[in-house]
C-alpha cells in the first residue's frame, strides 16, 4: 500500500464575519487617524516654562525661543470696580512665533478664567514689544470666559508690562507689574 504524502489537508475557511470585523478596523483605524491629525494642533500645544496658577500638571521647560528676557516671568495686575477686585496673573514664557508664550488667569468673585496665546511677530527692533495673538480659553466658562482679541506687550522704562489690545482701545490696556 502506497500513502500519496503530496497533498496537503485542505485550509479551513474563516467565517465571513471574522473578516467583516477586520475591514470594519481597518476603516475606523483610518478614521481615527485622520481625525488625530485634525486634533494634533490642539492636543499638542506647547506648555509653559513657569508655574501657572491652575489645576492642570506642571509644564516641561522651553529654553528656545525669541522672546527678550525682560519679558519673561510672572506679572500682575488688579482691576477694582463696582463688582470687587479682579486679579490678573499673565506668566510670559520663551517660545518661538506661533508657540504659546502667554498664560493669563483671571479671576473674579464669580469666575476663574485660563487664557493662553501664542506669539505672533518677531520682537520689535529695540525689544520692548511683542505682538501676541488671539488669546483661546482654556479653562472657564463664557460668559465670564471669552476668547480675546489680538495684543501688543510693551515695556516701559518703570518696568511696568503694558498689554494693548489690537486694535489699540484705551479702556482695555491694561498696566502690569512683575511678581516678587
Amino acid at each position: 500500500m502506497v500513502i500519496d504524502t503530496s497533498e496537503t489537508p485542505a485550509q479551513p475557511r474563516r467565517p465571513r464575519h471574522v473578516l467583516a470585523l477586520a475591514a470594519m478596523a481597518a476603516v475606523f483605524a483610518i478614521f481615527f487617524t485622520a481625525f488625530g491629525y485634525q486634533l494634533h494642533p490642539l492636543v499638542h500645544r506647547q506648555t509653559p516654562s513657569h508655574p501657572v496658577v491652575s489645576d492642570e500638571p506642571s509644564p516641561t521647560p522651553v529654553t528656545e525661543g525669541v522672546v527678550p528676557d525682560a519679558f519673561l516671568g510672572t506679572w500682575t495686575a488688579t482691576i477694582s470696580n463696582e463688582t470687587g477686585e479682579h486679579t490678573r496673573t499673565m506668566v510670559i514664557t520663551q517660545g518661538s512665533i506661533g508657540a504659546d508664550v502667554l498664560i493669563l488667569t483671571a479671576d473674579g468673585s464669580n469666575y476663574h478664567c485660563v487664557f493662553m496665546a501664542a506669539l505672533a511677530a518677531p520682537p520689535s527692533a529695540g525689544q520692548d514689544r511683542l505682538e501676541i495673538g488671539p488669546s483661546i480659553v482654556t479653562s472657564g466658562a463664557a460668559p465670564s470666559c471669552m476668547p480675546g482679541a489680538r495684543s501688543v506687550l510693551s515695556l516701559k522704562s518703570d518696568g511696568r508690562l503694558v498689554r494693548n489690545p489690537v486694535p489699540y482701545s484705551a479702556s482695555n490696556s491694561l498696566s502690569y507689574t512683575r511678581a516678587q
